[in-house]
């Protein structure tokens, strides 16, 4: 499995609390209406800043982050670079995102407690 964390960045025109009401109430339903059992993504959660801080630790801001599990790169490669994920997914990232500050981490599990 390969976990693909990506860190997600508002457009400057939107505040966070509209940022995530655009991801939350349209865009996350319209990727579940193109996910099916053709798409090979195993999971996919959100993640939303706390706004919390550890003094002393530095904080990187992101106004959120999306987890997505493939069984391998090749799946990914794959849904990333699909017909629907372009011109349906992708485009309507222009609604909410400044995809010019995505950033995409490819990572592996190895867990140390359950």
């Amino acid at each position: 499995m390969i976990k693909i964390s990506i860190f997600l960045t508002r457009r400057a025109d939107l505040t966070h609390e509209e940022f995530v009401a655009y991801w939350t109430d349209k865009h996350l339903p319209l990727i579940a209406s193109v996910v099916d059992e053709a798409v090979p993504l195993r999971r996919h959660v959100l993640l939303f800043p706390t706004g919390d801080e550890i003094p002393g630790l530095p904080t990187a801001y992101y106004d959120g982050v999306v987890e997505a599990w493939f069984d391998d790169l090749a799946d990914a490669t794959g849904w990333f670079t699909s017909e629907v994920f372009t011109t349906t997914v992708a485009a309507d990232e222009e609604n909410f995102l400044d995809r010019s500050q995505t950033r995409f981490l490819y990572t592996t599990e190895t867990p140390i407690t359950s």
